[in-house]
């Protein structure tokens, strides 16, 4: 998907700034991987009513699966990338790598994390004592 973003990005942006936006794409891929390794997968899905706090997949510590790892930061970094095209040509480099890390260590792994792990707080998954009551 970086890479159809990239190709995406690079025809809608003047020629002159070509090497500009595909540079933003690969500090995507490198910083998003960076920010989602250290904080986002644990944040995403490590025990937890609101943020994963368990402390067992941040930087990846004691934790192999790391084809499991991969896949969720494809989604991250995908999530990331798609805002690429809309600030082209209006943003600084290291405003940009700030903002990919930032979406990729908190932003986007609160969401997953409310969603999609059994713990959260917005979890079809999650089927505790107070299912009846736990929107209200």
């Amino acid at each position: 998907m970086q890479c159809g973003f990239a190709m995406l990005c690079a025809g809608s942006v003047r020629q002159k700034n070509v090497k500009n936006i595909m540079l933003k794409n690969i500090l995507d891929a490198c910083g998003g991987a960076l920010g989602y390794w250290a904080i986002g997968f644990g944040v995403a899905y490590e025990g937890g009513k609101f943020l994963g706090t368990s402390g067992g997949r941040f930087f990846l510590h004691d934790y192999d699966n790391y084809i499991d790892f991969f896949f969720q930061f494809t989604f991250a970094a995908t999530a990331a990338t798609i805002v690429a095209g809309t600030i082209a040509e209006r943003c600084k480099m290291v405003a940009y790598l700030c903002y990919s890390i930032m979406l990729t260590a908190f932003v986007y792994p609160v969401v997953v994390h409310a969603i999609w792990n059994g713990e959260g707080f917005l979890s079809a998954f999650n089927i505790g004592d107070d299912y009846d009551n736990r929107f209200l």
